[in-house]
């Protein structure tokens, strides 16, 4: 049929689900489909990626769309009949709506570690320091990089356990990604920023990150190497060598 638009749609609340829109191009590009033996003209209309929040039967509810469509009607108006080609065109209601969806969100296994941040997908772990030899006062900074295709954005931060004697700052996250089908590709990067008060030898230990491999269906845990930092006394700073 001859779409002219829709008057109104209505999409699922997706309840359970955190949900993301792929971003799609503005100019809709119909293209020719054949289902069960009669040709259509199909489109994309909107997509989202869903990530579930809990696990059970899961349902997506209808999407409705009120279209407005063109309908040729035959004239027996001779007039109309020699300007129109034998027919007029009138704008016809109608509402369709998209099937009920239940989704089965299995719980993840029994044996979480306890270093598990929330992370589903198949991902990667690298850590780098900016110097491994500073003066007391100079901020020295560890970036943390999580890659790879999950729910990204919802990992938590793991937490590094800096010496007690650091000034240690809320970490900045920098979210690198963009969506896919599979779910959100790209990094995380987690940026660390501490101040050694005191001069001595410190051991900034190696971070642990656990995840749920989908491919493999278990847990994996990646770490990063650990740092020995050199800290010596900074210009009028009375404090001494530990």
């Amino acid at each position: 049929v001859d779409l002219r638009g829709f008057d109104n749609v209505k999409l699922p609340d997706f309840k359970g689900f955190q949900s993301q829109e792929v971003e799609l191009p503005q100019t809709k590009q119909f293209t020719l489909e054949q289902y069960k033996g009669k040709n259509y003209h199909s489109v994309i209309y909107r997509q989202f990626v869903l990530f579930p929040q809990q696990s059970g039967k899961l349902v997506i509810n209808p999407a409705r769309f009120d279209a407005a469509i063109a309908k040729a009607v035959h004239t027996d108006d001779p007039f109309d009949a020699f300007f129109n080609g034998g027919s007029n065109v009138v704008e016809v209601k109608k509402s369709i709506m998209t099937p009920q969806i239940t989704v089965n969100v299995s719980a993840l296994p029994a044996g979480k570690p306890a270093n598990f941040c929330g992370g589903v997908g198949g991902f990667t772990l690298s850590s780098s320091i900016n110097s491994k030899e500073v003066k007391t006062n100079d901020a020295i900074t560890i970036k943390l990089t999580i890659s790879g295709v999950g729910n990204l954005k919802l990992i938590e931060t793991p937490k590094i356990e800096f010496p007690k004697d650091f000034e240690v700052y809320d970490p900045k996250v920098t979210n690198k990604f963009t969506l896919t089908k599979s779910g959100l590709s790209g990094s995380k990067v987690i940026e660390y920023l501490a101040i050694p008060r005191y001069a001595g030898a410190y051991k900034i230990p190696s971070v642990s990150f656990s995840y749920f491999d989908s491919n493999s269906g278990s847990y994996k845990t990646l770490k990063t190497q650990e740092y020995n930092l050199k800290v010596a006394k900074g210009a009028g700073n009375a404090d001494q060598v530990i």
